[in-house]
């Protein structure tokens, strides 16, 4: 294990204006801890590294990150405030993916329960999908599907091109005797074989409040296997 960079303090981004269906509106403004909190990864095809920061709402880039003399170069992509959020779980830019001509990065806001979507050239940020409950992982299949790990409705989601569910897989079926959970608890990331999809199960508890949590109850974690649907 080495470690390759470290990510810079860029403290919250600006506030964000939302409107309201009777046309006012409300100014969302952003706290920092100062913290980093680097979570989604995604290698582009000439080796550089793109990286979001769930509590910084940022993107950054380390270029040949492969080949890099450490400590590398971090460079700053996109610190827009629709990356951060004041939802829950407290978790803003997380699952990232490049679509196949490397043209947007796709991002997952999981407070927000939304997927954006970022031009790579203009660094230009845009809502792609919404109503993604906690948008976590993301990962393109062969067939162009955007598939959204929706880590707080316990399933995988697939979006069409126009940001659109066009597929669900998974569900939650409660906990074994021997502590793992019966098909996804809090799914995080997903990778896919053949044609098997492989979801990672968090099953991480996020509230104080003690015995309100399914997940409070697994004690060997585990990685589900789900057969990918055709179109």
């Amino acid at each position: 294990m080495e470690d390759v960079a470290t990510i810079p303090s860029v403290g919250a981004p600006g506030s964000r204006t939302v409107g309201n269906p009777d046309t006012s509106s409300d100014t969302i403004t952003f706290g920092s801890s100062g913290k980093a909190a680097p979570n989604g990864m995604v290698f582009d095809h000439v080796g550089n590294l793109y990286v979001s920061d769930s509590f910084q709402g940022a993107i950054f880039r380390i270029d040949n990150a492969r080949t890099c003399a450490p400590p590398c170069a971090v460079t700053p992509v996109s610190h827009d405030p629709l990356l951060a959020t004041a939802g829950f779980p407290p978790f803003g830019a997380n699952g990232l993916a490049l679509n196949a001509a490397e043209t947007a990065l796709f991002i997952g806001n999981t407070g927000d329960n939304r997927v954006l979507k970022m031009d790579i050239a203009t660094k230009a940020v845009s809502v792609f999908a919404e109503s993604v409950h906690g948008a976590d992982g993301l990962l393109f299949d062969a067939s162009g599907r955007l598939w959204v790990a929706a880590n707080q409705a316990d399933e995988v989601v697939a979006l069409n091109d126009k940001g659109r569910v066009i597929a669900r897989v998974g569900e939650f079926d409660g906990v074994r005797e021997d502590g793992t959970p019966r098909g996804l608890l809090f799914p995080a990331s997903m990778v896919i074989v053949g044609g098997h999809m492989y979801v990672t199960n968090l099953a991480l508890p996020l509230t104080p409040a003690v015995g309100d949590e399914p997940e409070e109850d697994v004690t060997r974690w585990t990685i589900a296997r789900i057969k990918v649907p055709k179109r």
